[in-house]
Formats: C-alpha cells, sequence, structure tokens
C-alpha cells in the first residue's frame, strides 16, 4: 500500500501544512500527493499545483492516472521551471478548467512566492477548501540559498495557516542533506515521511520545540533560532511575510497599483473607491462586490493594514490616500500586475 492510509490520515487531523518525505521518482509520492490533494472528494476543493521540475502536462497525467479524468472544482498550475515552462503544456492548455500560470525565466523566489499568494487570494471567498502542493523543495534548495528557502516555506507556510489552505511540499530525501531536513521539519504542522512500506506522521503536538513548531531549530541546542519575527520598517524590505500578506488580497492589489502609477502619488478616499470598483470586477482574481462593501473594506482593512507596513499614509480628517515609493515592492507589484491582467 502505497498512499495514505486512513490511520495516517487520521494522524495527520487538521494539520493546514504538511512536508512530504518520500524518493520523488516513487509511486508512493505520486499517491499519497494526490491522496492529498483530494480530501473529501476529487471535485470538491480548489487544486493548486505549483511545478518546479516537470510539466504542467506531467502533473495532470499524475492526477488523471490516480484519480481519474475528473477534475477539482477549481484548479491552477504554476509552472516554475528554470526553463521558464517553454513546452510540456499543451494537454493541460486544452482543458479550459486549468489555469496555467508560467513563470518567466528570470523571475525570482519572492516572484514565486507572490504568485502563490495571489492564487489564494482568489479563491479565499468560495466555499471549497484549497489544496496546495509545491514540488519540489529539492528543486528550490538547488537554485537558492538554504536560508532564503527556509524564509519563502516559513512565510508561504504561514499564509496558508492564515487563509486554512492545506498544503504540501515535496521532498525527495535521497537528494537532501540531512541538516537541511532539520531545518524544515519544524517549519510544518506535520511531516509525513516514507518509511520501508508505511508512513510515519510526526505533527506539531509531539514536537518538543518552543514556542512554535513553525521556528527554524538549532540542531545544537534544541530551541528555536527565531525567537521573534523582527518588525517590517520603511522602506519595506524584501521580506517573505509582509510582502504576501499585503498581496494577497486582490483588494490590496488594485490600491497598489493605483498609488505606484499616478505621479502626484496621492488620491482621496472617494476616488480610490470608485477606482476598486470599476477594476475589481474587470480582474480574473477579484471579489466582486458593491461600491459601498468595498468602501468599508478599504476603511476598516486595507487601508489600515498597508498603513501599518508604511507603504501608504491615510488622512482621514482629509480623505486622502498618500503612497510611499518603495522600489522593492514596485518590482512585484509590476510582476504581479501583468499576472492579474492576464
Amino acid at each position: 500500500m502505497t498512499g495514505i492510509t486512513d490511520a495516517v490520515a487520521e494522524s495527520i487531523g487538521d494539520a493546514s501544512t504538511l512536508l512530504l518525505v518520500a524518493p520523488s521518482d516513487s509511486c508512493a509520492d505520486s499517491t499519497a500527493c494526490t491522496d492529498l490533494l483530494t480530501r473529501g472528494s476529487p471535485t470538491y476543493p480548489n487544486v493548486i499545483c505549483v511545478t518546479l521540475n516537470k510539466g504542467p502536462d506531467d502533473r495532470l497525467g499524475v492526477w488523471q492516472q490516480y484519480v481519474g479524468d475528473e477534475l477539482p472544482k477549481r484548479a491552477a498550475i504554476v509552472d516554475a521551471r528554470a526553463d521558464g515552462g517553454r513546452a510540456g503544456a499543451a494537454a493541460v492548455a486544452s482543458v479550459p478548467s486549468i489555469k496555467l500560470e508560467t513563470l518567466p525565466e528570470d523571475a525570482d523566489l519572492l516572484d514565486l512566492a507572490v504568485t502563490i499568494a495571489a492564487q489564494i487570494g482568489a479563491w479565499t471567498d468560495t466555499s471549497e477548501p484549497t489544496q496546495l502542493c509545491l514540488d519540489s523543495l529539492n528543486t528550490l534548495v538547488s537554485r537558492y540559498a538554504a536560508q532564503d528557502v527556509v524564509d519563502f516555506v516559513r512565510a508561504l507556510n504561514t499564509l496558508c495557516d492564515d487563509f486554512r489552505v492545506f498544503a504540501h511540499h515535496h521532498v525527495d530525501p535521497d537528494d537532501c542533506p540531512e541538516s537541511l531536513l532539520a531545518m524544515l521539519r519544524p517549519l510544518y504542522d506535520a511531516v509525513v515521511e516514507r518509511e520501508g512500506d508505511g508512513w510515519t506522521v510526526s505533527t506539531a503536538a509531539e514536537s518538543a520545540v518552543e514556542p512554535s513548531f513553525r521556528r527554524t531549530v538549532d540542531s545544537r541546542s534544541g530551541r528555536s533560532s527565531r525567537e521573534s519575527v523582527p518588525p517590517d520598517v520603511a522602506p519595506l524590505p524584501y521580506s517573505f511575510d509582509t510582502v504576501l500578506e499585503l498581496v494577497v488580497d486582490p483588494i490590496r492589489r488594485i490600491v497598489l497599483y493605483e498609488l505606484k502609477d499616478r505621479p502626484e502619488g496621492e488620491i482621496s478616499f472617494d476616488e480610490l473607491v470608485d477606482v476598486v470598483d470599476s477594476r475589481i470586477d474587470a480582474s480574473p482574481s477579484g471579489n466582486p462586490g458593491t461600491t459601498g462593501k468595498i468602501a468599508l473594506r478599504l476603511l476598516h482593512t486595507h487601508l489600515p493594514k498597508l498603513q501599518e507596513t508604511n507603504v501608504i499614509r491615510f488622512d482621514r480628517d482629509a480623505e486622502t490616500v498618500s503612497y510611499r515609493p518603495n522600489p522593492a515592492l514596485e518590482a512585484h507589484l509590476e510582476y504581479l500586475e501583468r499576472l492579474d491582467r492576464g
């Protein structure tokens, strides 16, 4: 038996982030992946598949081999291969219900993170849960510094936990140093590992690491090496956590798109409401709503969040919103805006 058994599923429980440790070329890896993506039923969840080493058609083929032709409610494939995903997507392109995002060859780790965040944000108002697969961490480590990958994973897992996205990330233990595995394990709610002919599961509740299972552990002391996340300062640094939090919501992205393109960097609140209202319906990832609802969400949620991170200044008395230029953030906003506009 190679798939996720009832006993394994029970051990996983409601963990939102999983590290799937299995040889990448094994049947166990593929069956476990599709079992995790189809929690409930094949058509019930929204599915995001991030592929770093194989083409989209390969991902679709694995689904069809182990699940069948029944596709999930909503599906998106993020093709993040180093070659820019120029080939291997003919079958996926012929399936209208699958959204395909192909990252450019010069995309970096934060570009990948914001692409995933934008897709998560697009489905936050749907009733179905979202399942996320990232295959694989081995490829990320071969491209980027290990600490950058750890920061990426930590931020993405925090985002998934906040939005109740059920995510699993693949790692091949035969191609990953044990020291790196030791860094990765504490970043997840649970670790599902292939051992012999079965699976072992370790969860956050079983970890002795304090205060959080998701913090990077110093193998020498057993203590967390990240007792706290330092607060963001202006100008905004390349912070995975902050950037993902800012761009995950389509309304916040529209606000930032509009402000960064204004020479004067300022807009009245009423005009901003009208801009968001006109652009949200046209955005493929937007969440339509009445003008009144948009105004309330801007006033009580989005503008305060942007002001907290020092990206904007909201003058309630003058009812104006001013943008604080930030080249680090703008580079990724321009990338995201291209994706949003298709």
